[in-house]
């Protein structure tokens, strides 16, 4: 009998047969039966074991909790936490840690678990909905039942085949968000760690020696003018939990990245996040630090130094010796040129009248180009164009073209509305990011008429209302020449 024969049998075993009850439940028991249905593929782990489904949940991450007593009662918040875990929707779960759950007691609730709440009644298929308890009272530390397990589980194995989660929002007046997060992970992830913060290489040497006496091959690198170390690819979570502890108890911050395959050809996680911005209380504007483009700062400190409520980033920009960046191609703030138009690739140009230009511009030393517009930027390549998909060769290589890379547009739509995206990528549990031709069809999806993509990779990023609604595919901010902001009228 094969692996996933024996998957089936025991999956309709534990999700359907079960009788009805009001038993309650062991952690062992729902953990066996979320791992059956989630469907993971585990038959080529050397730890693969039908006699240890939780203990391969707890190795592989996709349950961080440390989890101990598994003989004891699972309650509602542990299943609701260990269902959004397992389908890689933790980030999504921290966004929405303020949004309002629809339960009379999510406030009993920490911040996060109330977020798993907001996802897991809101998403499609749902896994918990008000509908399911009495007086629309969540009861986390209620004992789960079999009858509850017997649906969450049913829920679970539905929304690991077909899974979507939608929410609009208007933070502000004149803004709203759409948050959307399609597909699931179903690889077996593997895991860095990073510790940042480290001030001098002195003490990034100690902590590397520290850390290789523990067992673990470490590396250092510079980052944002301090240092990071960063392990190897780890197999076991258990390492990344012992890893954090001591990173963390040296007063360290730290970050943890997935490693997962993503072949092009497969169904992946995709997330991302699109801004529309009412002409009518917001114009947009080419933001920088307050020293200038020529300064790289992170998207978070150059929204501090302008008067903006969202900001996304912008073109492209290369670095000089000494940390001194400079915008690629044209950029106009105000009337005022940095840099020229070159190469042959797309532009965006427009007014205070939010009269705008998207197009190919053509290289030139005229400093007069556009007149009119006040405002331009470039980056590439050109994705609609009157509501048609664009075909301009803009010189780009197959490699940002056709693979899947973290994304950044800002666009138009039929109602004349400004609209920036930002979809993630470089992480299997995530988002596995975009193609081109794939950010155009998203795009054309939500009504653009024109569109042209940004830079993207470990630039992209979205800030609305002060808060970060994207993982940087880095695991932090990189420092970036310039952006685009939603400036308030």
């Amino acid at each position: 009998m094969s692996k996933t024969f024996r998957r089936f049998i025991i999956t309709i075993i534990i999700i359907i047969l079960i009788p009805s009850s009001s038993q309650a439940v062991t952690k062992y028991e729902f953990l066996t039966g979320l791992l059956l249905a989630r469907g993971i593929n585990w038959d080529e782990s050397p730890e693969a074991s039908y006699n240890d489904a939780p203990g391969f949940l707890l190795r592989t991450g996709y349950v961080s909790d440390t989890i101990t007593k598994l003989d004891g009662p699972v309650t509602r918040r542990d299943a609701l936490r260990w269902c959004v875990e397992s389908l890689g929707l933790t980030f999504e779960a921290g966004l929405f840690s303020d949004y309002p759950s629809g339960f009379a007691d999510d406030k009993k609730l920490t911040p996060f678990d109330r977020g798993c709440l907001v996802v897991a009644s809101r998403m499609n298929p749902q896994i918990f909905s008000t509908a399911d308890f009495k007086g629309e009272r969540f009861s986390g530390a209620s004992k789960l039942t079999i009858d509850e397990a017997r649906t969450i589980l049913q829920r679970l194995g539905n929304a690991s085949r077909n899974f979507t989660l939608d929410v609009i929002r208007n933070p502000l007046k004149g803004l709203q968000v759409h948050i959307h997060r399609e597909g699931v992970p179903s690889g077996i992830p593997t895991w860095r760690f990073f510790a940042d913060g480290i001030r001098t290489k002195a003490a990034a040497d100690y902590f590397k020696a520290s850390l290789k006496s523990e067992g673990y091959d470490v590396s250092i690198a510079g980052v944002n003018g301090s240092y990071s170390v960063r392990s190897q690819k780890l197999e076991d979570y258990n390492d990344i939990r012992r890893l954090e502890s001591i990173a963390k108890a040296r007063g360290l911050t730290t970050r943890v990245l997935p490693s997962m395959s993503n072949p092009n050809t497969r169904v992946v996680p995709r997330f991302w996040v699109m801004l529309k911005i009412d002409p009518s209380y917001f114009r947009i504007a080419p933001v920088a630090s307050s020293e200038g483009p020529t300064e790289l700062r992170t998207l978070s400190a150059i929204y501090r130094q302008n008067n903006i409520r969202a900001a996304i980033n912008a073109g492209f920009f290369g670095i000089l010796k000494g940390g001194k960046g400079f915008p690629i191609g044209a950029l106009r703030v105000n009337g005022r040129n940095f840099t020229l138009p070159h190469d042959m690739r797309g532009c965006l140009a427009w007014n205070e009248d939010d009269e705008a230009i998207f197009a190919v511009a053509e290289a030139t030393e005229d400093t007069n180009y556009w007149p009119e517009m006040t405002n331009v930027i470039q980056a590439g390549p050109m994705l609609i164009d009157d509501g048609e998909t664009a075909r301009y060769e803009e010189s780009f290589t197959g490699g940002i073209i056709s693979a899947r890379h973290p994304r950044s547009a800002v666009g138009l739509n039929a109602e004349g509305s400004w609209v920036f995206l930002a979809v993630d990528g470089r992480n299997g549990m995530h988002s596995s990011g975009a193609t081109i031709s794939e950010l155009t069809e998203i795009l054309r999806g939500q009504g653009m008429i024109y569109a042209l993509n940004l830079d993207g990779g470990g630039s992209t990023e979205i800030i609305i209302d002060g808060k970060i609604y994207n993982i940087p595919s880095d695991g932090y901010e990189r420092r970036i020449s310039y952006g685009l902001g939603a400036v308030p009228r």
